[in-house]
């Protein structure tokens, strides 16, 4: 079958997170189960810079085919006459449409064309939907955006995939909705650097109890304005904790972070580490202690998926999607995004007969149902009953 994704942002772009690399371990697996799979992407690296790699020409990344086209204005919403071609060339030999939805130009440009097209096509929500997150930033754009450019093409498809149940129930168009989670490339995992790898780049690690945050420095969505002030209590009570923020800047995060920390009397207490991806994400998880998501709101964090499968104890929020999966399987502390609960989780887990009570009781779902080859089969069975 000759599948076509269309996103405004794939690999090596790491700086966008997780909608490309949703597209990319689907992309893989669907290859490995034989399928033709073709991504029609731009190719910004970030919001300054752009890859370097052949445009409008199909490059070889992992086995896939991917189309890198040039934006060469309104860099923010990905405008590129020439990826609109390509897409529209594509859609005309697919045999199923992946659209990967983020407000950019693409995925209008995807949806519109397949519909137009009168090619079956999903579109894959990734939090774009969520009331929460349409609430979060330009709100009222967002709204006159959804109802003028996106409306039909969302009603139209085959369905909305959201990546958690949770997501699910708090979006918009969840009549249009069916579940289709992220997922983990488990044999990226199976080889893991040495204990300590991490710890010894970083003196300050030494013989602490490791609490990671790992996502993009959103302070609002990710609830790092929570998390500073929470951990600040169990610095003043514990000696031997520390946090580690392990992602890329959003909108100047890390200064304001630092300014907190040091207001809190915790800058010592707290490593920023920059965009981890790779080998030193592996090593950054293999020496955590505890992974720590207080999100305001969330789909389903492939780092969260990633921290269980290595067996990490978690403290979520009760707006973070499988929170419910995680307190019914006692894989960690499920919190409300306040100070006062992150705080008390944070203390609890600084225990570590607390943690090793949690840990690694979530490793048989995930490596069951979360990895990349799971999710592409459960996709292809929702896409036969849709279409």
């Amino acid at each position: 079958m000759k599948i076509v994704q269309i996103i405004s942002h794939y690999v090596p772009a790491n700086r966008f997170g997780g909608p490309l690399r949703v597209a990319h371990g689907l992309a893989c697996s669907l290859v490995k189960a034989g399928h033709d799979v073709t991504i029609c992407t731009t190719n910004l690296q970030d919001e300054t810079n752009d890859l370097r790699v052949p445009l409008d020409q199909p490059v070889d990344v992992d086995g896939v085919n991917v189309y890198y086209e040039k934006v060469p204005l309104l860099r923010y919403w990905g405008f590129s006459p020439s990826l609109y071609r390509r897409v529209r060339i594509e859609v005309g030999k697919a045999d199923i449409v992946i659209v990967h939805a983020h407000y950019q130009f693409a995925n209008w440009a995807g949806a519109y064309l397949a519909r137009k097209g009168n090619k079956p096509y999903v579109v894959f929500a990734h939090s774009s939907l969520h009331r929460d997150a349409v609430a979060h930033r330009n709100q009222w754009l967002k709204r006159l955006y959804l109802s003028l450019w996106e409306n039909q093409n969302l009603r139209q498809a085959e369905f909305i995939a959201f990546n958690a149940e949770e997501e699910k129930e708090q979006s918009f168009f969840t009549d249009r909705g069916v579940v289709i989670p992220s997922g983990v490339d488990g044999e990226a995992f199976d080889h893991l650097p040495a204990p300590g790898a991490f710890r010894s780049r970083h003196l300050e690690l030494q013989e602490k109890v490791l609490f990671l945050f790992l996502g993009r420095l959103d302070i609002q969505q990710k609830g790092l304005d929570l998390l500073l002030p929470a951990f600040a209590q169990i610095v003043a009570v514990r000696n031997d904790v520390h946090l580690v923020l392990a992602g890329p800047d959003e909108d100047g995060a890390v200064a304001t972070l630092r300014k907190m920390a040091s207001a809190y009397g915790i800058s010592k207490n707290v490593t920023f580490t920059g965009l981890v991806s790779g080998d030193l994400k592996k090593a950054v998880l293999q020496d955590s202690d505890i992974l720590v998501l207080p999100s305001r709101f969330e789909g389903l964090s492939i780092a969260l998926l990633e921290a269980l499968y290595m067996g990490l104890p978690v403290v979520v929020t009760d707006r973070v999607g499988l929170h419910r999966t995680i307190s019914q399987l006692q894989a960690g502390l499920v919190t409300q995004p306040d100070v006062q609960s992150l705080a008390q989780a944070l203390l609890t887990l600084s225990d570590p007969q607390a943690r090793a009570c949690m840990r690694d009781r979530a490793i048989p779902l995930v490596r069951e149902q979360y990895t990349w080859d799971a999710i592409s089969a459960r996709l292809l069975i929702e896409l036969g009953r849709a279409i």
